[in-house]
């Protein structure tokens, strides 16, 4: 009884392995050594205000939350330094309300040159044309304090950094 309880494990575990099962964030850019992280703040290359900003903010967040080290926004004492510049950035309108004839869903593209290197500037992660794209529909009727521009920013900069921590963990850089 014990040998075929151990023979459907070992066959069990084995298929397990072979099935190509593996933990997110493993095996990607950034090597075990890798304790602490500088996220330096991206440049803005595009006429839009503040968008580098949210940009740096998210992309710092998600890494602390998903990326298992300390982040910092200097280089000093950091393992590894994550560098960025915001390329390119477009909104166009995919569909229109009926109703009022005003733009519902728009399709946002943002592209970066994006770099994660060791202290000793080692290159872990290189992207010269990081894109993203994502469709976003109109929120509806806010604050009349919050202008929409402001709302979306946010929502596009956490969106971009998902996007991009789950590239740089899983080391599949996009140029």
């Amino acid at each position: 009884m014990r040998t075929h309880l151990f023979g459907a494990l070992l066959l069990l575990s084995a298929s397990l392995l072979a099935c190509g099962y593996h933990l997110q964030g493993r095996g990607g850019a950034l090597p075990a050594g890798v304790k602490v992280l500088a996220v330096l703040p991206f440049e803005r290359q595009v006429p839009v205000l503040e968008l580098d900003q949210r940009v740096t903010e998210a992309v710092t967040r998600e890494l602390a939350q998903r990326a298992r080290v300390r982040v910092q926004s200097d280089r000093p004492g950091a393992d590894a330094v994550v560098t960025g510049a915001i390329t390119g950035y477009g909104v166009n309108p995919v569909s229109y309300d009926p109703a009022d004839g005003r733009a519902n869903r728009f399709r946002v593209q943002m592209s970066a040159k994006i770099q994660v290197a060791d202290a000793a500037g080692k290159v872990l992660y290189k992207a010269d044309g990081f894109l993203f794209e994502e469709v976003y529909e109109r929120a509806p009727a806010a604050a009349g304090y919050i202008p929409d521009e402001v709302v979306a920013y946010d929502v596009l900069a956490r969106d971009f950094a998902r996007a991009l921590v789950s590239a740089v963990l899983e080391g599949s850089p996009s140029s």
